[in-house]
């Protein structure tokens, strides 16, 4: 089984093997500061270390849009991957979010990412639209009820 904690300053060297791997120490500092005061450029902001038994298995945030819709997006670390591990952690943020008071989640996803598109599917989320972002990739915006 899984379970998500809070980031702590314990967790600075456990981002290896994510998309925040390159980080420097400053931003990854920054990044916990933010998640640890709950406060994100103005918005709610938590970003949740994913465990299994003791051992980090990835992350998930959590970012406020407005007073009912939440973002919340699932990092898991490589090893990892396709043992349904995102899907748990997902559904348990979720869960995490509506007990918040939030209604609504959405999340974009890059059009590439066939992993992340499944699992959105997978958990209930409809697909309200693709843009291109300003780094000109095609992102697919999905959105659920919570």
């Amino acid at each position: 089984m899984i379970s998500l904690k809070p980031i702590t300053h314990q967790n600075i060297d456990d981002f290896d093997g994510t998309e925040y791997e390159t980080m420097t120490s400053e931003q990854r500092r920054t990044l916990i500061e933010e998640s640890i005061g709950k406060m994100h450029n103005g918005a709610y902001f938590e970003f949740l270390v994913v465990y299994r038994a003791h051992t980090v298995i990835g992350f998930m945030n959590l970012y406020a849009h407005s007073a009912h819709i939440i973002s919340c997006g699932p990092t898991i670390k490589e090893p990892y991957r396709k043992n349904g591990f995102g899907c748990l952690a997902e559904t348990m943020a979720l869960e995490y979010a509506k007990e918040k008071g939030y209604t609504i989640a959405v999340g974009g996803v890059e059009d590439t990412n066939a992993a992340s598109i499944a699992l959105h599917e997978k958990l209930g989320f409809e697909l309200d639209r693709t843009f291109s972002n300003k780094w000109g990739k095609t992102i697919r915006l999905y959105i659920k009820a919570l």
